[in-house]
């Protein structure tokens, strides 16, 4: 049951209605007993910058990446691991 101290995390892109995601993760979550939700977030590039500043003012804890913004986010982000930073693109962002 999602409740007001349930964590949301997701996925965003364009298109991102056809991710199989958030039936995996959501599955895991109830089988883990983890007071968790993960929804899929269709993002247009023109809305990348706000998606990601919503992010982080609703205190999510991460979000996937899926394309077409694995490389344009990184513009948008405070830091990056050395991974990303080698290869030029993210699939995961994590909020501390």
């Amino acid at each position: 049951m999602i409740k007001g101290d349930t964590r949301v995390v997701g996925i965003i892109g364009d298109p991102v209605e056809h991710s199989l995601s958030p039936i995996m993760h959501n599955s895991a979550f109830r089988h883990l007993n983890m007071n968790y939700v993960y929804v899929a977030f269709k993002v247009r590039k023109e809305a990348l910058r706000e998606a990601i500043e919503g992010v982080r003012a609703l205190d999510m804890r991460g979000v996937n990446v899926t394309i077409p913004h694995k490389i344009s986010v990184l513009s948008f982000l405070d830091w990056l691991d050395e991974n990303a930073e080698k290869i030029g693109a993210v699939n995961t962002i994590v909020v501390d």
